[in-house]
């Protein structure tokens, strides 16, 4: 199941780079990374797999003083918008490589959908 293209769009929702797994960009100060945790069987019939189900974690990492309210929000509404179910949200404060700290929050996501 590929979901780049439903993720890659939170571009353009809240205007923040998205990357796959880590940031590349080593000066960004805010941006967005999505990570495959698990994809599995979600419905089967006549002895095949109609669907599939996938885990997503979708995180967002602004600075510490950074007002991220409303980018959740709006990160929330994009996802469930979209057939995200958005099982929950967890923020907490992390050392930044660079030495500092950086605020991630981070989107427990699942997401279902038929085989093509």
């Amino acid at each position: 199941m590929d979901l780049t293209g439903l993720l890659m769009k939170l571009t353009e929702v809240v205007d923040i780079a998205v990357y796959q797994d880590i940031c590349t960009d080593e000066d960004a100060d805010r941006y967005i990374t999505y990570i495959y945790q698990d994809e599995r069987p979600a419905l089967c019939g006549n002895n095949e797999v109609l669907a599939d189900q996938c885990d997503v974690y979708v995180n967002l990492y602004t600075p510490v003083d950074f007002d991220y309210f409303g980018v959740k929000k709006a990160i929330r509404n994009y996802l469930e918008t979209n057939e995200f179910t958005v099982t929950s949200i967890g923020t907490g404060i992390e050392d930044d490589p660079s030495g500092g700290k950086i605020r991630r929050t981070t989107f427990d996501c699942r997401y279902a959908g038929f085989r093509e």
